[in-house]
């Protein structure tokens, strides 16, 4: 799968709206024409990280023919009133809300893989330290340690000020996918060479919540 994230502004109260407005656009036949797989919506204080997983062929033409679609324009209209740009002094279009990836790590094909959970956290970053970061998460993902922990994939996604990691696990307990996952991110190795990324003490509250999921049926 390849993956994209946008970034965005919410308000936790605006959740189920925002939900249900997802709910019924997925339930349509354009996710499918477009080769999405999964969507996965998370909240951070007022920041929602938008996880998009796409097939790695997409029909082109069916790309082209969506984009004209009525109910993509509707589902944006509906959205304005609970998602706003991350900084609208510098947006222009819906482009300027896509964070890039700048890490990706993929763990062996396994057999009988079963369901694997997302984890989503944040935390500030001066993009100035992104070779850095890859550098150190490039170290660990070489040893046995993210295949000890259950993760199957990594990615780092860099936003303005903001660095977005994003994990896929095995199993379904999310406590205990949230702990892992605090765990590799602020701990150990990793914690003591990973350069100063946001002005405060590293903690496990960069830990997204998630509010709204879809996989391709």
């Amino acid at each position: 799968m390849r993956s994209m994230v946008t970034v965005s502004k919410m308000d936790h109260n605006s959740i189920p709206e925002v939900s249900k407005l997802f709910t019924e656009f997925d339930s349509t036949e354009i996710p499918n024409l477009i080769g999405l797989c999964r969507r996965q919506l998370f909240v951070h204080d007022d920041v929602q990280i938008h996880l998009y997983d796409f097939a790695e062929q997409a029909d082109q033409s069916a790309l082209a023919k969506v984009k004209g679609d009525p109910r993509m324009a509707r589902l944006s209209m509906d959205l304005k009133p609970f998602v706003a740009p991350y900084d609208p002094e510098t947006w222009n279009s819906p482009a300027d809300s896509a964070a890039f990836c700048f890490y990706d790590w993929q763990d062996e094909p396994i057999e009988n893989a079963g369901r694997t959970d997302t984890t989503v956290t944040v935390t500030r970053m001066d993009q100035a330290s992104i070779p850095a970061v890859t550098s150190i998460f490039r170290e660990s993902d070489s040893t046995e340690s993210p295949r000890s922990m259950g993760t199957r994939r990594r990615q780092l996604f860099a936003y303005r000020d903001l660095c977005i990691h994003i994990q896929d696990h095995d199993g379904s307990d999310g406590a205990d996918i949230a702990q892992k996952a605090a765990s590799d991110i602020w701990f150990g190795k990793v914690v003591r060479d990973l350069p100063e990324l946001a002005d405060q003490k590293p903690t496990t509250d960069g830990h997204a919540s998630r509010f709204y999921g879809w996989v391709a049926p």
